[in-house]
């Protein structure tokens, strides 16, 4: 099972862009409820979209920026991204990389998004119950079960956005794999490379790939 598949899978990823309107978000105080919630509503979407997905492959672009993104916190992803290299950066820079970074982000997932397939796999979620009223960062356990392979454990780490009064995602670890952590150091190593703005640049011309299948390591060196 690729790695990078699970984050779509569950369609919250864990890195607000998007044009869904707030009414529309999904809100639960819980978030293990929100999260099963959107789940739920992100497979029914594939599965509304499948002829759309097969006559172009671009369209889960869409389903990415419309079903996960609002529930993605790419901002704060971003900031611990970026780490040290923040205090180094101008105003303009951030927000320019907070841009380029959601953006590369979708084009990352979408190709990951290529190889689900509906009919395959299960996702199991952790007893709502774990989740204690008045938290506001969590960590969401869930499992992807396919049959004749071993399940994937997905710790998804949460907080509260209390701007958009709504769970947010802000990383995904796999197997005690932190996706937040792996694209720190990757991205860290393009900074001292080429800088931010070159970094910056990488990401835009990364982002703006079609999107094809790929395996774990989706790389921007």
């Amino acid at each position: 099972m690729k790695k990078w598949l699970v984050a779509v899978l569950i369609a919250v990823s864990a890195f607000a862009g998007g044009n869904v309107a707030q009414a529309e978000l999904i809100r639960d105080e819980n978030p293990y409820v929100l999260l099963e919630k959107l789940a739920n509503k992100t497979i029914e979407r594939i599965e509304q979209d499948r002829a759309m997905i097969d006559e172009d492959i671009n369209h889960i672009r869409v389903i990415i920026r419309e079903e996960m993104m609002p529930y993605v916190d790419y901002v704060y992803a971003a900031k611990r991204v970026l780490g040290r290299n923040l205090t180094e950066t101008t105003e303009e820079q951030r927000q320019e990389f907070y841009t380029v970074f959601r953006d590369y982000l979708i084009t990352t997932y979408a190709g990951a998004f290529t190889q689900y397939d509906e009919s395959k796999h299960t996702i199991e979620f952790a007893d709502s119950g774990r989740f204690e009223k008045g938290s506001r960062m969590v960590v969401v356990n869930t499992r992807l079960v396919e049959e004749g392979r071993p399940p994937v454990r997905l710790d998804f780490k949460m907080r509260y956005d209390n701007g958009d009064d709504v769970w947010k995602a802000y990383d995904l670890v796999v197997e005690g794999v932190s996706l937040l952590n792996s694209k720190q150091a990757e991205i860290s190593a393009v900074i001292r490379s080429n800088g931010i703005d070159g970094t910056i640049a990488l990401l835009r011309e990364k982002a703006q790939e079609s999107v094809k299948p790929h395996d774990d390591s989706v790389g921007v060196e």
